[in-house]
């Protein structure tokens, strides 16, 4: 439930808040790999600004990969929880979440999140590992490995662009067995070799080689 107090206001009129929402409402290009710290360049904004931006993003159908994270006074159980929701519309295509460094939600509301992750789309993610529990952790893995076989954007070739985009994940989607043969013969080859591009959850030695 949202606070009636909202003093905050006067953040929706920053320039970038309002392109940010423009954009999600009107499928942007733009928003299909979305960073919200390219737009939401303050880690300290209030909630009624991420509260705007998941609304927009309710409305939007062609964003794949979403890093929303290190927002810490923005996210909290309700945003979380408003969250879900999107990524359970069967409208909506993310694929791909990073969540890292949200430190204000509880125990309760990540169980949650992770419980209701296999009614989404969701295949890839990050989140912190000293923000949730091992057993959390665990849940979610166990989710996003399910639902891998829900669809084909985080596999096919054709998707590719988006794909080596999709850094930063406990498993990177770029490593991938079945995509390395268009990988090789393609200009992204390189990445397959630069950790510091890939996220220190994406190396490409054996033992983080996605098979599926």
């Amino acid at each position: 439930r949202r606070s009636s107090r909202q003093p905050s206001k006067s953040q929706l009129d920053a320039p970038g808040v309002k392109d940010l929402l423009d954009k999600l409402r009107n499928n942007d290009s733009d928003m299909v790999v979305l960073k919200l710290k390219k737009y939401l360049n303050d880690s300290d904004i209030a909630p009624i600004v991420m509260d705007a931006t998941l609304d927009a993003l309710e409305e939007n159908t062609n964003c794949q990969a979403l890093y929303i994270q290190n927002f810490n006074k923005a996210m909290r159980d309700d945003q979380m929880m408003h969250l879900l929701r999107v990524l359970q519309t069967p409208k909506n295509r993310t694929w791909c979440i990073n969540i890292g460094e949200t430190y204000n939600v509880s125990h309760k509301t990540w169980t949650k999140f992770a419980k209701g992750l296999k009614h989404t789309n969701v295949t890839h993610m990050y989140a912190s590992e000293h923000t949730i529990t091992p057993k959390i952790k665990d849940r979610f893995r166990d989710v996003i490995r399910e639902n891998r076989s829900k669809h084909r954007l985080h596999i096919d070739p054709n998707n590719l662009d988006v794909i080596v985009q999709c850094t930063h994940c406990w498993w990177n989607p770029i490593n991938a067995g079945v995509l390395q043969p268009y990988i090789r013969n393609s200009s992204y080859y390189h990445i397959l070799f630069e950790k510091e591009t890939l996220g220190l959850k994406g190396t490409t030695d054996g033992k983080n080689i996605d098979k599926i």
